[in-house]
């Protein structure tokens, strides 16, 4: 990953952020997980994008991109992505293949720097990322680095992503593979009150926590869904969907949910796992 910041001119006040997670891409096109075709629905979640007008300043997409972790799967979501034209910005999931991510998804409009910063926010791609692991871990040195950028841009309101659940969502085989150190990540973004998200994936769920000065939420996966408050795994019968988050100057987000309504998931209810 490159460590060099990107400086965004934005150009007003308010930044709107389009927030993206688990697509599971197959390098065959009738690939499927849990029944669901992942590039069929990823690109119906991009058309409600277009659809909906939204115009987004910055795009995040908080990992498992990959599900067969092909050097295809990367390059189909480097190409649909690029058709949005908005600069781009991955980490890795459970499923990547970090050296496919790191070369596939660098060239404008995407980009793999972890440090984002615009007039008025900074943006953190936080690596939870453990080699042939299913739950995460933030290593001593990228919250260091988490840290070190935090006390030098402490004037500027900051939005944290991961891949990885910070904290518990309601399912407990699911909080069994979140962030093995959650409450280190916790407690450093306690001890900064400029941090006012943190955002992730992993949970193929919609979930908002408020703790002190942040709010910690997840979007649900561009393909299939869990089940929520499931104590084992489960598949839901829930369309994709995407967040859309208005950052204001003064540190305030707006926050807007969307569902692809129109696209109806073909779910196979009888696989226990994936």
């Amino acid at each position: 990953m490159t460590y060099d910041c990107k400086r965004l001119f934005i150009g007003r006040p308010e930044m709107t952020v389009l927030h993206l997670s688990d697509p599971h891409l197959f390098a065959d096109d009738q690939g499927s997980l849990l029944g669901v075709n992942t590039q069929e629905s990823f690109c119906a979640v991009l058309d409600d994008i277009r659809t909906q007008a939204i115009d987004p300043d910055v795009i995040i997409v908080t990992g498992d991109i990959s599900q067969d972790y092909s050097k295809a799967s990367y390059q189909f979501f480097a190409e649909q992505m690029a058709k949005l034209g908005k600069p781009v910005f991955t980490l890795a999931g459970n499923h990547d293949e970090v050296g496919y991510l790191t070369s596939f998804l660098s060239q404008a409009p995407l980009f793999n720097h972890k440090q984002i910063l615009t007039e008025h926010w900074q943006i953190l791609m936080v690596s939870s990322h453990i080699e042939d692991q299913v739950h995460g871990h933030i290593d001593e040195s990228e919250l260091d680095w988490v840290r070190r950028c935090l006390e030098e841009n402490s004037d500027l309101p900051t939005m944290l992503y991961m891949h990885h659940h910070p904290v518990p969502v309601g399912s407990d085989w699911l909080d069994e593979i979140g962030i093995s150190n959650k409450d280190e990540i916790l407690e450093l973004v306690t001890e900064h009150p400029q941090v006012k998200l943190c955002g992730f994936g992993h949970v193929h769920q919609f979930s908002e926590y408020k703790i002190d000065n942040a709010v910690y939420c997840s979007v649900p996966s561009t393909c299939v869904q869990f089940k929520r408050h499931s104590a084992d795994f489960a598949a839901s019968g829930e369309t994709p969907g995407y967040a859309v988050y208005q950052c204001h100057a003064d540190g305030v987000i707006d926050k807007q949910h969307y569902r692809v309504d129109h696209y109806l998931p073909n779910v196979n209810f009888a696989i226990s796992g994936y």
